[in-house]
């Protein structure tokens, strides 16, 4: 899995900018951390930036395009008065391009959530790199940066962790792309019966299944999805 990362901005397009911070700064401080973490999944990761430099919005496209990339993913912060989180997708743009950004929303929206900011919903709009790119794409809007409590969340190194790790879990979700070397398999709420343990660990370390909800029932989406995984590998 190939997958272009786009820090929003940069150069001399700063972007929005609101309480000391610039989302240049920001966008590309995220998503190098994202590439980071998708990479340990094993993904193939490419940005359009990796410094403080000016790149034009048909040229962000044209550099996934010529990469053949199988995902786009622009990385930006919101302004103008509002608080929380968005995404975006092209308009009138279903199927897969939809899925991919919902696994990936998702986990992002429940990071805002828990610090009490809100989901904002999951959008479409025509911006330049999702109508250019001729892979699945998403744009996602972490936040306002002129707004005091999102803004405060923002400087916090702890929360872009945070984000950042939601964000390569939401990918590693859409694309069935196994958990990180090392990563400690998660108890789920509820606990496991010790008969279905060492399955459980398999199918974890596999990367079929996140291991959560051992007693819940299974929707015909999660089965597809843990077989689709399964056929990876």
């Amino acid at each position: 899995m190939k997958i272009m990362i786009d820090p929003g901005h940069g150069g001399s397009d700063p972007g929005a900018g609101g309480n000391g911070l610039q989302e240049k700064d920001l966008t590309l401080r995220i998503a190098a951390r994202v590439g980071e973490l998708v990479r340990e999944r094993g993904a193939d990761v490419l940005y359009t930036r990796t410094t403080d430099t000016t790149v034009g919005l048909s040229e962000r496209a044209n550099l996934a395009n010529a990469a053949d990339a199988d995902y786009f993913l622009s990385v930006h912060i919101n302004a103008g008065g509002g608080t929380g989180f968005e995404s975006y997708t092209y308009i009138g743009t279903s199927g897969v391009t939809s899925d991919y950004r919902n696994a990936i929303h998702d986990r992002v929206a429940a990071v805002f959530a828990a610090e009490g900011m809100p989901d904002r919903g999951k959008k479409q709009a025509n911006f330049a790199v999702l109508r250019e790119t001729r892979m699945p794409a998403a744009l996602l809007e972490y936040g306002f940066i002129d707004h005091p409590t999102d803004a405060s969340h923002l400087r916090d190194p702890a929360f872009i962790e945070k984000l950042a790790q939601a964000t390569a879990q939401g990918v590693a979700d859409a694309f069935g792309l196994p958990d990180a070397p090392g990563s400690p398999v998660p108890e789920p709420k509820g606990g496991v019966s010790d008969w279905a343990k060492d399955a459980r660990d398999w199918v974890v370390t596999a990367g079929i299944s996140d291991g959560t909800r051992p007693k819940d029932a299974v929707t015909r989406e999660e089965v597809w999805t843990m077989l689709h995984r399964m056929s990876k590998l």
